[in-house]
């Protein structure tokens, strides 16, 4: 069962992958780029219009907010603009009802950034930072029941550990004796967070038994770590409803390695079998009993349902089906979907379901492909010259039957990213060595480092030099001459450097699905240390025969405009073309999405391309044996 990543873990593998993993805590450095966005729920989701309650944060003078800097570092203040310091600079604000009017935020980047609280230019601060902000008195005295929600909009990211203290916090607590005392209300997001995750929510706290009509109420907001922000805005209480479900997230996953979930598999590695499983967390005020989970491949035959017993109230729950056929799927694009079904009469079911796309594919495989919430990473950044030169990402991927290994195919990122160590951008010039690792070598089970001669390695590549076409192309494509692989468990590494950050290369980062650790991780060259990336880095595989390969252009002259398009492109030639072109279309994949024949090509063709989603494309044009390939973007 898929569960949340709480802390970045520096790992160990046994001999046995799954068997025996060492954890150990980081020093409090943050290591990891955003992860993962979650959606924003509407307000009053569990309770209807009926409000009690509310404070939008309309200026800074709001009478009913007061603050505390506990550690002496820095503190909560109103604001209206996005949070500071090195890491959170380009975060934005947060996305609530009424963010332009202002909101409370929490900035322990800026207070651990050069020049602030005796930061040294270019070090990460690691000044613990503990502060409050307390609001009230808020009057409940009219309320109907005792089940009653507070609810907000949320916007953090944390990271490290403070002093002293086991672990980051994020807290909230409520008084109902005028503020003289306080108690936890249990704020479950602020156990079960991902560190290093911006991670945006609409949160609503069942206040259970501690406001029981009454008129002095008071709640404390706290923040414990030592890096990155927390905005929150747009405070209601609203009464609780006795049945409401939610669906935290949905998977769909095969028996091994359970929770991965790839989003491309070639069809020659599918299983005969998978589940499909749901984060379910209960907000209504009554235990939900005989709660139904139904999983399916959205327009096929094949799914399951399950009942469960209960789901507590205020409590999660993760619920799986059985496993269930899927051998006769082939080749194709597909969605499954999740539905949970409550026991009672629920005011919102539209939070209930949960549907994703994936792919089985002719010979590519990948865990990342969905790329609805998306960054970056690469030579430089997260780790300044920590990454300069030697960092490595690695997938994991799992062969059910032999095969032979043909490509390796890096999604580079090229916009510009202006952060606060300079601007980063994938440049020609720089390198790129790949690697085929046996699991059980990339790490040694005795230690808590990587060897350092890749003992696990059964195949290297020579140095790749990145060039002007392969940024044009947003692609490196690396050819492996035909590696055969047994059915077994393997890491696929690449390597860049950087020329000491002259020649930048960014590698797209698919924080659509979280993954568990050990889908993706990245090497630090500093500590020689593995750490882990729960996403996706954009490392594809071709199997048996398929390159994806985006060679310099052969056929010359060719442009195509506009680019980026929307409903057309024109495709245009120095010369007249004679004789049969060809026109393909290949998603990010590499996948074959569409084939034209022209027998008579001219030297201008209109091409309708309406009717496809946005996104990035390969558009390969074909004449007597010449190729032409162009990056095309499709708004």
């Amino acid at each position: 069962m898929k569960k949340p990543i709480l802390i970045i873990i520096i790992l160990a593998i046994s001999t046995q992958l799954y068997s025996q993993v060492t954890v150990k805590s980081i020093n409090p450095v943050p290591m990891a780029n955003t992860i993962e966005i979650n959606d924003i729920t509407t307000p009053s989701a569990m309770g209807g219009d009926e409000v009690l309650w509310s404070e939008d944060f309309a200026d800074e003078t709001t009478p009913n907010v007061t603050t505390e800097d506990i550690a002496g570092y820095g503190g909560w203040h109103w604001g209206i603009n996005s949070p500071g310091g090195q890491w959170s600079e380009n975060t934005g604000i947060i996305q609530s009802e009424t963010p332009d009017n202002g909101f409370m935020i929490m900035e322990a980047d800026f207070y651990n950034t050069s020049p602030q609280n005796g930061v040294a230019d270019g070090e990460v601060g690691e000044n613990p930072i503990n502060a409050t902000f307390t609001i009230g008195p808020i009057d409940l005295s009219e309320s109907e029941t005792e089940e009653l929600v507070l609810q907000f909009y949320s916007d953090y990211r944390i990271c490290c550990y403070y002093p002293n203290n086991d672990n980051n916090d994020l807290n909230v607590y409520i008084s109902t004796d005028g503020g003289v005392t306080f108690s936890d209300v249990d704020y479950i997001e602020g156990n079960i967070y991902e560190v290093n995750v911006q991670t945006q929510t609409f949160s609503q706290i069942p206040l259970g038994d501690f406001a029981p009509n009454v008129s002095d109420v008071y709640f404390k907001f706290e923040w414990v770590g030592t890096h990155y922000y927390w905005m929150i805005d747009d405070l209601s209480i609203i009464q609780r409803p006795p049945y409401d479900l939610k669906m935290q997230s949905a998977w769909l996953t095969m028996e091994d390695p359970t929770n991965i979930e790839y989003y491309s598999i070639p069809e020659t590695q599918m299983p005969d079998e998978m589940l499909i499983g749901a984060e379910v967390y209960n907000y209504g005020y009554n235990d939900d009993m005989n709660v139904t989970l139904n999983g399916s491949i959205v327009s096929t035959s094949y799914g399951a349902s399950i009942d469960y017993e209960i789901v507590q109230s205020d409590s999660t729950a993760y619920i799986e089906t059985d496993y269930f056929d899927i051998s006769m799927l082939s080749a194709g694009t597909y969605e499954f979907t999740a539905e949970i079904l409550s026991s009672g009469d629920e005011v919102t079911p539209e939070d209930n379901n949960y549907t994703r796309e994936f792919v089985i594919s002719e010979n590519i495989y990948s865990i990342d492909g969905l790329y609805d919430i998306e960054e970056w990473i690469g030579t430089g950044w997260p780790g300044g010259d920590d990454t300069a030169d030697g960092v490595r990402y690695a997938n994991y991927f799992d062969f059910k039957q032999s095969t032979t290994l043909s490509s390796i195919s890096i999604l580079l990122d090229t916009d510009s990213h202006p952060t606060s160590l300079g601007t980063f951008q994938t440049e020609a010039g720089g390198e790129i060595i790949a690697y085929v690792c046996d699991t059980t070598g990339i790490f040694d089970p005795l230690v808590e480092t990587l060897e350092p001669e890749f003992g696990g390695a059964i195949w290297t590549s020579d140095f790749y030099l990145v060039s002007d076409s392969d940024v044009a192309n947003s692609m490196v494509v690396i050819d492996v001459p035909e590696l055969d692989l047994d059915p077994n468990a393997y890491y696929i590494v690449v390597e860049f450097y950087s020329n000491g950050l002259t020649s930048d290369i960014l590698i797209r980062d698919d924080t659509s699905v979280p993954q568990p650790w050990w889908a993706s991780l990245v090497f630090y060259p500093t500590d020689q240390t593995w750490y882990s990336n729960p996403n996706a880095a954009s490392i594809h595989l071709g199997l048996d025969g398929f390159e994806n390969s985006l060679s310099d252009n052969t056929l010359s002259g060719i442009e195509c405009f506009p680019n980026p398009a929307k409903d057309y492109v024109q495709i245009t030639t120095d010369e007249m073309l004679s004789g049969k072109s060809n026109i393909r279309l290949f998603n990010i994949l590499g996948e074959n999405i569409e084939h034209y024949e022209f027998e008579n090509f001219g030297r201008s063709i209109d091409l309708d391309i309406s009717y496809l989603n946005s996104g990035s494309y390969i558009l390969e044009l074909e004449n007597k044996n010449q190729i032409s390939r162009h990056k095309l973007i499709v708004e």
